[in-house]
């Protein structure tokens, strides 16, 4: 499976976002996405049992996600924490998505907080040099055959 996009999110605004692959033909507004599926998140957490919703499966995509807290220089309290992941839909996602997916989820959330818990987190720009550490943490998940064929022999 091949990672095509990750990043976070927090208050419905995307942090930090990296794409691997595009997705889409034409240009989306990534705020306009970012609130959608914080939207989403926010809907099923409230139907649902919290936590239980670990991913949405499209016909060609699947977004995955973890929530965690962060607290920022403006709040008292914890808020919510959005690190996610679209990749190419295949068979056994569960199994992917739980043994691969979740702890590098995890650990970006982790290596976010580690450097930006307190911070002013409303001027995103703060964040760019955060996608190489994405990048570190993917790794070859984000590369697809032919790129990592490519690799070997080159």
């Amino acid at each position: 499976m091949v990672i095509r996009e990750a990043g976070l999110l927090f208050r419905g605004f995307t942090l930090v976002k990296k794409s691997y692959h595009k997705t889409t033909l034409g240009k989306i507004d990534t705020d306009l996405r970012s609130g959608l599926l914080t939207a989403l998140l926010n809907f099923a957490d409230t139907a649902f049992t919290q936590n239980t919703i670990e991913y949405f499966e499209g016909k060609k995509f699947v977004i995955a996600f973890i929530n965690d807290e962060i607290t920022a220089e403006d709040s008292v309290n914890p808020e919510p924490l959005v690190s996610y992941a679209i990749f190419d839909g295949e068979k056994k996602i569960d199994k992917y998505i739980q043994k691969i997916l979740k702890p590098l989820l995890t650990n970006v959330a982790s290596e976010f907080k580690k450097k930006n818990e307190r911070k002013n987190l409303s001027e995103v720009s703060q964040f760019k040099d955060f996608k190489e550490i994405l990048d570190q943490i993917f790794g070859s998940d984000t590369q697809n055959v032919d790129q990592k064929l490519k690799g070997l022999f080159y």
